[in-house]
């Protein structure tokens, strides 16, 4: 993602806007299109010669800041690796080699002494002695193939994305949200893992994405989870978000929808599933026999048009059906809200907690309220459940079922 000194944008009042750039410029495209070859036929050159070389197109360009964003893309979605395994080793070999020669008699002209240093070390001291340092890491791969146009849309992309970066909240309202999206931003948001209060109403959605309220660790990456989820947004054909970011010392409000052209690179998000998550079902699947995993998770409907999305749903063989949400340390203002209606709850609904979120709670009757919840409904952990707290809660909660 773009850095604070690389963001375009106007002010006006509490208001922030992004400058974008008209992505069917002739102009913009062409410039586009040379940095794009710059790294297409880079492989192989080192990045000290892909810098050089790329350096010629961005000085010719009016606005610089747009320029060094575009090349900052580039260089994001290009892997560099060392040339040399055993850089050091070989370094050492010709330092050491060059200190020995430095006590012979000092009758060598600059020439002969190099040479004398490459002939005792037996490697060649023009390229061996630095090739770790990045400037003489080689281009292996360019990770991602754009095209002129796609390059330019990723960059307006790229200024929301930075603003978003020193968010903690996000509200996005929609009036055509079908069943099927819907599904698919519950998925999304849990695959960057955030929590948000879901709203419907006849004539909109409202979908508010918390941030860790007072915590301070874990803040950065929640803005950047925030930041990267927001490209899903844009996949739907109507919405509007609204987010306080803070790009210095001041909070701004940024406003944008779907007028502002914005084109999604996210394609068939629903699909993925992060590792920890796809580990823990195998695992459960694995180690528990009594209970297996549903495929979807159903919506669970709430007053006022609040919906909850559950992570998990598990089935008993007896036909029984848990669902699972969990709550990891920034969710704290969700989970808050979320204990004090559980036991109200008709659904079987199961949390899972972060130890953490036991600490500093706002007040000592809320942390009481957490501690006291039913033993069958809860269960606490450590960076992320395990398998063998969540059996034994299902196991207390299906023995009070019968009870």
């Amino acid at each position: 993602m773009l850095t604070k000194d690389l963001l375009a944008y106007s002010l006006k009042s509490t208001r922030i806007t992004p400058n974008f750039i008209d992505a069917e410029a002739p102009e913009l495209l062409f410039f586009a299109e040379q940095m794009l070859a710059v790294f297409s036929e880079g492989t192989g050159k080192t990045r000290e010669t892909v810098d050089a070389e790329a350096e010629l197109y961005l000085q010719g360009q009016k606005d610089p800041k747009f320029a060094k964003g575009l090349y900052k893309i580039l260089i994001d979605h290009t892997e560099f690796t060392l040339a040399e395994e055993d850089a050091g080793a070989r370094r050492d070999a010709i330092l050491t080699a060059a200190a020995s020669q430095l006590t012979q008699p000092a009758t060598q002209t600059l020439e002969e002494y190099r040479a004398a240093v490459q002939a005792l070390s037996q490697q060649d001291v023009n390229s061996a002695l630095y090739p770790d340092l990045p400037a003489f890491e080689q281009l292996t791969r360019v990770k991602r193939e754009f095209s002129p146009r796609q390059l330019l849309q990723r960059y307006n992309m790229a200024q929301v994305q930075a603003l978003l970066l020193t968010t903690q909240s996000l509200t996005l309202t929609t009036h055509e949200m079908s069943a099927a999206n819907l599904r698919r931003i519950f998925k999304c948001l849990k695959f960057f893992r955030l929590l948000a209060e879901i709203k419907q109403t006849k004539d909109k959605t409202t979908v508010v994405i918390d941030g860790p309220l007072s915590l301070l660790e874990g803040t950065k990456k929640y803005g950047l989870q925030i930041a990267s989820f927001f490209p899903v947004i844009c996949l739907l054909e109507q919405w509007q978000i609204s987010a306080k970011v803070q790009p210095k010392r001041a909070v701004k409000t940024l406003k944008l929808d779907e007028s502002s052209q914005l084109v999604s690179h996210y394609r068939h998000m629903s699909a993925y599933v992060p590792e920890e998550v796809r580990l823990f079902a195998s695992h459960f699947e694995k180690t528990v026999e009594d209970w297996s995993f549903v495929a979807e998770s159903p919506f669970i409907k709430r007053p006022k048009g609040r919906l909850i999305f559950p992570d998990f749903t598990l089935q008993h063989t007896s036909g029984v059906t848990v669902y699972l949400e969990i709550f990891h340390r920034w969710h704290r203002g969700p989970l808050i809200q979320r204990m004090e209606e559980l036991e109200k709850m008709k659904e079987p609904l199961i949390l899972a907690i972060d130890r953490y979120l036991l600490k500093g709670l706002p007040s000592d009757d809320r942390q009481d309220a957490l501690e006291d919840l039913d033993n069958s409904r809860h269960f606490l952990f450590s960076d992320y459940p395990a398998v063998s707290r969540l059996q034994k809660t299902l196991e207390r909660y299906l023995a009070n079922l019968n009870a």
